[in-house]
């Protein structure tokens, strides 16, 4: 399990340092969650009993978004972490990350399912990657070896692209994740963010600003998944299966609950990076006809590879799933 920072009372203002943070947006993780929202993760030594979020599309108007109780475990890799196997136990990575302040623990497998030992980590393009560890081992002062993983947990697969570097941010999931109140207006908004200690007006000198736009990842369709084709006539007949963000663990239920207003996909076929056509479906299925294909590439298509993304009415596409037929 990963230990937060303890509340404390506040005592005596403190003015030491500035606060260490990082903003992340996260898909549902417990599935109760408001869907837009995004989250703090905040870090300071010695820690002022909570920390105020404030933030405003302008300089002006700061409208408190969050307050951060406790204080997060954060931490940086000191290996190279890996891509690594979705929906299974990831035996073979084992990846060092030295943390700030706090304690990290091992949990039963059964925990892990249960949804315990849960971290994210950032990739270059600012992404999170949701995982979860089993074994955390003290192999230094602060210092913890992650093991028996599993990866892309949320649905965040999209965001597992390449091996990270060493340093890469590590941000471990707790009740002192603090939600940011953020609406539906607002997602993609640049907004300007001042974090401090609550005890201060926005306008103490210990107070960080920031500016950054939370995506509303919660409200991302999550990618389809056993993607299939059948030629017949020279048509490609593509399927799959559509995920949920939404109360996927009910196993009496025949399909997933859908969680958007409606059934609906977009399917680019590709040329390289170059989108040659997009096809529209209201179900798990399309048909790329020879007509089409002759249209797109002078022939019907041996291999054709494509992008299928489920539609939201909130988010637009959401994170694609890509195969070659």
């Amino acid at each position: 399990m990963t230990v937060p920072g303890r509340k404390v009372d506040s005592g005596a203002p403190i003015t030491t340092g500035a606060p260490e943070f990082e903003f992340l947006d996260l898909p549902l993780l417990r599935g109760d969650e408001r869907q837009e929202q995004g989250y703090i993760a905040v870090a300071k030594e010695p820690w002022p009993g909570s920390i105020a979020v404030y933030g405003s599309p302008t300089m002006a108007g700061f409208t408190l978004k969050g307050v951060a109780p406790f204080a997060s475990v954060l931490g940086e890799t000191l290996d190279t972490f890996p891509t690594g196997p979705i929906a299974v136990f990831d035996r073979a990575t084992r990846c060092r990350v030295e943390i700030g302040a706090g304690e990290l623990a091992s949990a039963t497998e059964a925990a892990v399912f249960a949804g315990a030992n849960t971290a994210a980590i950032r990739n270059a393009a600012g992404s999170w990657e949701v995982f979860q560890y089993q074994t955390a081992t003290l192999v230094a002062e602060r210092t913890y070896e992650l093991s028996n993983l599993l990866r892309c947990q949320g649905g965040t697969e999209i965001a597992m692209t390449a091996p990270l570097p060493v340093g890469t941010r590590v941000v471990f999931l707790s009740e002192a994740l603090a939600p940011i109140n953020i609406s539906l207006a607002e997602m993609r908004l640049p907004l300007n963010w001042r974090i401090g200690p609550a005890v201060y007006d926005i306008g103490h000198g210990s107070y960080v600003a920031r500016t950054h736009a939370f995506e509303g990842v919660g409200l991302r369709p999550l990618s389809p998944v056993h993607v299939r084709g059948v030629r017949a006539a020279g048509n490609l007949t593509a399927s799959w299966v559509r995920r949920t963000r939404i109360g996927g663990d009910n196993w009496e239920l025949p399909d997933v609950p859908l969680a958007e207003e409606q059934e609906r996909y977009e399917i680019d076929i590709l040329s390289g990076a170059v989108v040659k056509r997009t096809l529209t479906s209201t179900t798990p299925a399309v048909t790329y006809t020879a007509a089409e294909q002759t249209a797109d590439f002078g022939a019907p298509q041996t291999s054709v590879t494509l992008a299928i993304y489920q539609m939201s009415a909130a988010y637009g596409r959401g994170a694609p799933a890509r195969a070659t037929l």
